[in-house]
């Protein structure tokens, strides 16, 4: 008897006891395919007797008995444990079988991340979570595993979550004992047990570890380790490397999904304990939206009555128009009537009591430091305000009519020659040296942190998020800024970044100031910049470019920090092509 001819008695039996429900295919009509996987084929199709539009999965098989009736066996169990009575099955009339399965018109979640990520709040992704922990409690409850858990087969109808594809594909990849059983699928989601051990059998607990990560992918909005290649990533996995947690996640989340993804599993909680906490977030979800934006309580303030940071009354502004969003801030352009000038005020989310105090008191004291400077090359800061109607205050910077420099050259760098370029990378220079001169590192200097005031070059960028080293690694790399990155830091998470990183960033932007381009832009954005500078990749110099400038970017951007030079150097040098 062929595979074939086992399926469909296995199927029939299954049928015949009412194991399975079987519908007549002349009920489906205005068929249209919509995918075509290893394993089946799915057609979307209208079911006329009900009025619903449906998934029909047809399967492609070839397997041994045993698979056929693990695969029976698993549809008579989801037929049991499914959300909604759709997970049914009937017979075509050439002799193949579809499963009748509930239509997603929203597609899958990764998609769905994709297309409303920008619009989601922390309590919408509390509730993705939970919906689709409820659907694996189900599942486990009823001694299920699912084995195969990643964002394409969560699928969203009307906006709510759906645990799904309990399709051949996994019985046949994971239930055999062939070395490749375990290693099949999505590596950033499957069990680092599976790449430890050959012949390690997935669990609950190897659901969990998929479900951490699909926690992660939740509060990023993109999918982990995006531009590596699978056995790059399963490398990454069998060496214990897992996402970086994104700037402003709550603190209780990100617990939760890193003890998910525990190394071991005998760590992993168990999927009602994960259920019941992310419950507790949607029941509350202020108590943990408080400690991403919530106005900042008693150092500003105690700062300002303490004069050590000058404070300004709002009603000193009109016109207030919100120009950005940011992570931890919004930008506002106004008018300052009493000065008489367009001004910035960046208006600060953060709540001080869920930072380190060393953060904070950072923060303070580079406020405190950044109101005396006087540099025709840094932003000017003029203190501090607070809304009386939200609480939150703002720090109150200069307005840079030209926007920054990345935005300059999409408009003007046509029109500049290298007398005008120098100028421009002697200027940044000058506002650099300043800032070591007075012992502060800046830590994420790039053309977007760099302002045009007036045709005059001013660094920028002195946010509470730059005082959080890690924070600012990560949120860099997330806002495609990975190209201006000392190297040092990605080959060591821990390396400290200092005056010679800032070296490096110069030299890269440095390079942008003579191409008027975004770094790598051939490369796609992401972690394949992030990978070729850390292989030691950089830019190509661009023909034309003045011999002594090619020097002094590649000094700057030197793989050893101790070959780069000092900014007081830089500046000498430059100023000797100009002169």
């Amino acid at each position: 008897m062929t595979n074939s001819s086992i399926y469909i008695k296995l199927i029939e039996d299954a049928i015949s006891e009412q194991l399975i429900n079987c519908f007549d295919y002349s009920e489906f009509i205005d068929h249209e395919k919509i995918g075509d996987g290893r394993f089946s084929t799915v057609v979307k199709s209208e079911w006329k007797s009900c009025g619903l539009t449906v998934a029909l999965k047809g399967l492609k098989f070839d397997a041994e008995e045993k698979e056929m009736k693990l695969f029976v066996k698993e549809l008579q169990l989801l037929q049991r444990v499914s959300f909604h009575p759709k997970v049914n099955h009937f017979y075509e009339s050439d002799e193949s079988y579809k499963m009748v399965l509930q239509f997603a018109n929203d597609g899958n979640l990764r998609d769905y991340l994709v297309r409303n990520f920008s619009t989601l709040r922390w309590e919408d992704k509390f509730r993705i979570a939970g919906e689709i922990a409820q659907g694996l409690v189900f599942l486990h409850d009823n001694n299920i595993i699912h084995k195969n858990l990643h964002p394409k087969n969560i699928l969203v109808l009307d906006n709510k979550m759906m645990v799904a594809d309990f399709g051949l594909s996994k019985v046949l990849t994971v239930d055999m004992s062939s070395s490749t059983s375990n290693i099949d699928g999505m590596p950033a989601f499957i069990d680092p047990q599976c790449f430890k051990k050959i012949d390690y059998k997935r669990t609950t607990k190897s659901d969990i570890y998929s479900f951490g990560v699909i926690l992660w992918e939740i509060s990023s909005g993109h999918k982990p380790f995006p531009k590596l290649t699978r056995i790059q990533i399963a490398i990454q996995i069998f060496n214990d490397v897992r996402e970086k947690a994104v700037e402003g996640t709550p603190l209780q989340y990100e617990k939760l999904y890193k003890e998910c993804w525990d190394v071991d599993p005998n760590k992993r909680p168990e999927i009602k304990d994960a259920f019941n906490l992310l419950n507790q977030f949607i029941l509350k979800p202020e108590e943990f939206q408080e400690s991403i934006e919530k106005p900042l309580k008693g150092s500003l303030k105690q700062a300002a009555l303490d004069h050590i940071i000058k404070f300004h009354d709002y009603n000193e502004f009109s016109e207030i128009t919100k120009i950005a969003e940011e992570p931890f801030s919004s930008i506002h352009k106004c008018k300052w009537e009493n000065c008489r000038l367009t001004i910035v005020l960046k208006c600060l989310k953060v709540n001080d009591e869920f930072l380190d105090k060393n953060i904070v008191k950072g923060f303070i004291d580079m406020l405190q430091i950044l109101q005396d400077f006087n540099h025709p090359n840094i932003v000017k800061f003029y203190g501090i305000t607070k809304d009386p109607s939200s609480g939150y205050y703002s720090t109150i910077l200069q307005w840079a009519d030209k926007g920054d420099l990345r935005d300059y050259f999409k408009k003007e760098f046509s029109t500049l020659d290298w007398t005008r370029k120098l100028c421009m990378a002697k200027e940044i220079s000058e506002g650099l040296c300043y800032l070591h001169e007075k012992g502060i590192t800046h830590g994420n200097l790039h053309s977007k942190n760099i302002l045009v005031y007036e045709e005059r070059m001013m660094i920028g960028g002195f946010g509470i998020s730059e005082q959080v080293n890690d924070a600012s690694f990560s949120t860099t790399i997330a806002r495609g800024m990975p190209a201006y990155i000392d190297p040092q830091c990605l080959k060591e998470p821990t390396h400290k970044r200092d005056k010679k990183s800032d070296i490096y960033s110069l030299g890269v932007v440095l390079w942008e100031i003579s191409s008027g381009q975004v770094p790598f832009k051939s490369i796609e954005i992401g972690f394949s910049v992030t990978i070729h500078v850390f292989s030691g990749g950089r830019e190509t110099p661009v023909e034309g470019t003045p011999p002594q400038y090619e020097q002094i970017y590649k000094q700057c951007w030197d793989e050893d920090p101790i070959k780069r030079p000092d900014i007081a150097l830089v500046l000498k040098s430059l100023r000797q092509i100009t002169n």
